[in-house]
């Protein structure tokens, strides 16, 4: 027993590893979403480009600089981009375990770990040139810290950095880090020392982005040019998103198409009075289709679409059910069984609901909520623990803490 204790954490880490870069190297070079292909082109115009101008005013900068960093090592070879985000991915598993295994013990860490380390659905995305890798270990990350019992400068002083860090990969993680701190404050976790320095080290981690759009335009913002992904859901009739005449559609709507027509600096100025407008003269349709979002982003199955180059629908409805099918109930039950926790796991509870809120505004679909399953499965973690308990399985229920 105490070799399997002394063994299984690097060993499933290995395992987890090993099954992602097998998976990536199975894939090589290849795309099979159009995103990919964008990635991969932006990266290879900041290896030819020494000017990169407006890359970055409509973009967040920090998963193509990743690219061109590796290709700066490697050359234009998307596989070594896809094992690179194997190593990511393992090392955000085992931030993981190491958060579960403080917050409800030994026994709920390793559930965890093994929940994360074959999760099927992050294996997929490595091996994807999309930032859906790159956003799980950042959120994970985020957690680690913002999870650290004491709310010491240090640790609200690194939470804080990876969340300004992650804002240069989606400008989302905004909306959690602010709502975190504030919530620190409230439930006294974080002494105003803590905040403040939360404060500078978010502050500088997102300047360089805030410098390089001022100094290009004028201006000091994050990105621009998205309000039209706000727009187009509340217009859009609701069975068009994924399917073969999406385009057809979009172009079919006046104001999409002369609103996409401007020059991208000029596109949310355009957008956003449409879109209050909408809302004034809609309420119940804006309101029906937030409903509505919400439950698209959260569904166990896939939306079948217009393709599936990685498999036939009826396969990944089956992987999605046998593995969401059952995450997803338990960790929002797990949400409500930990609630006398909250003053503890606000940080966990924030990050769903501020990306589960923006997403049900804006546009969803079940690759966005890829890097909110860790925080379903921390939250699951002592419940399984307990399960393991009433089985007796001691390996598994070792160190539980009362929940």
């Amino acid at each position: 027993m105490e070799n399997a204790k002394k063994y299984f954490v690097p060993g499933v880490l290995a395992v987890s590893f090993l099954a992602r870069a097998a998976y990536a190297l199975y894939t090589g070079n290849a795309f099979i979403f159009p995103d990919e292909g964008v990635y991969h082109g932006l990266a290879r115009s900041m290896q030819t480009s020494p000017d990169w101008g407006g890359l970055f005013h409509n973009r967040e900068p920090l998963y193509p600089a990743l690219i061109w960093l590796t290709y700066k090592v490697t050359g234009p070879f998307p596989l070594a981009v896809k094992l690179l985000q194997a190593a990511l991915s393992t090392a955000s598993v085992y931030l993981l375990y190491r958060t579960a295994a403080g917050l409800f013990g030994r026994g709920a860490g390793r559930l965890a770990l093994l929940a994360a380390a074959f999760y099927p659905f992050t294996i997929f995305y490595d091996a994807r040139l999309l930032r859906e890798n790159l956003l799980v270990f950042l959120g994970v990350a985020a957690l680690y810290f913002a999870l650290k019992p004491g709310g010491t400068v240090r640790g609200t002083a690194a939470a804080s950095a990876i969340a300004g860090i992650a804002v240069m990969a989606k400008t989302i993680f905004l909306f959690y880090w602010l709502p975190v701190l504030l919530a620190g404050l409230a439930f006294r976790k974080l002494k105003p020392a803590a905040a403040l320095a939360g404060a500078a080290a978010f502050l500088a981690a997102v300047s360089p982005l805030l410098i390089y759009n001022y100094s290009h335009t004028g201006k000091a913002f994050l990105t621009r040019g998205q309000m039209h992904n706000v727009y187009v859901p509340i217009i859009l009739d609701m069975d068009i998103p994924g399917s073969p005449g999406e385009n057809e559609a979009l172009l079919a709507i006046p104001h999409y198409k002369t609103g996409m027509a401007l020059p991208e600096a000029e596109r949310d100025a355009y957008f956003k009075p449409l879109i209050l407008e909408e809302i004034r003269l809609r309420p119940g349709n804006f309101a029906r289709r937030c409903a509505w979002r919400l439950l698209k982003l959260w569904r166990p199955y896939p939306h079948r679409g217009m393709n599936y180059e990685a498999g036939s629908w009826a396969l990944l409805t089956a992987v999605s059910l046998l593995s969401d099918g059952w995450l997803i109930p338990l960790g929002f039950w797990a949400a409500f069984a930990l609630r006398r926790r909250i003053g503890e796991l606000y940080p966990v509870y924030i990050y769903v609901l501020s990306f589960t809120l923006i997403y049900s505004l804006s546009w969803s679909q079940i690759r966005y909520r890829l890097p909110l399953m860790p925080a379903l499965l921390l939250l699951a973690a002592p419940l399984l623990a307990a399960a393991a308990a009433r089985l007796k399985l001691d390996f598994f229920k070792e160190d539980l803490k009362k929940c």
